[in-house]
């Protein structure tokens, strides 16, 4: 199971990698801003629509996804709670697919130090791990979910507490655009 380490990214890599997040993050914040009458305009789909986009959104392998800048652009419109308890249940389900591949056996994961620590992890804890990966934004979601279908984790506990962890991030995410858009309109029209 002990494969080579995974290289650390140089310092600039990281540095870097903090100015994309952030970057990122206020392009979802003006998105959000820029686009608020649209999105209102799609009230017809609701719930359903953000329950199916968290789905497909979630359902590729290592990929990311825009559930973030949905949970954001749709915490404005029909507040966190909900948005975190459907988009939350729709990324669970979309999930499936790394706890499916990792059942199969059919999944190519890298070796490594972490990836062994993951493992144990997910061997001691199993709901805990899932529910942690879930609700702490990381990019290892995938792997832990790959893991947790190697390890043949009932797949109802994988998917509440997948549930569980991503309520929690995207309610928190949903709240965080609601709360700070109005706060953003005001410091633009200034």
């Amino acid at each position: 199971m002990t494969g080579p380490a995974t290289p650390r990214a140089s310092r600039s890599v990281q540095i870097l990698l903090l100015i994309l997040a952030v970057g990122l993050s206020l392009a979802i914040v003006w998105f959000t801003n820029r686009y608020q009458a649209e999105l209102r305009n799609l009230g017809d789909y609701g719930y359903l629509g953000l329950f199916v986009i968290s789905i497909i959104g979630n359902a590729t392998l290592i990929i990311p996804a825009p559930v973030f800048v949905v949970a954001c652009a749709a915490g404005v419109v029909y507040g966190p709670i909900g948005v975190g308890l459907v988009a939350g249940l729709g990324s669970a389900l979309g999930e499936l697919t790394g706890y499916m591949a990792g059942a199969g056996g059919k999944a190519l994961i890298p070796q490594g130090k972490r990836y062994d620590q993951l493992y144990l992890f997910m061997q001691r804890h199993g709901m805990l791990a899932i529910f942690l990966l879930g609700a702490i934004p990381n990019p290892i979601f995938d792997v832990g979910g790959i893991i947790a279908g190697a390890l043949r984790m009932k797949g109802w506990k994988f998917i509440v507490a997948a549930w569980a962890g991503k309520a929690i991030r995207l309610s928190l995410t949903a709240w965080a655009c609601q709360s700070g858009l109005p706060l953003l309109q005001q410091l633009l029209k200034q």
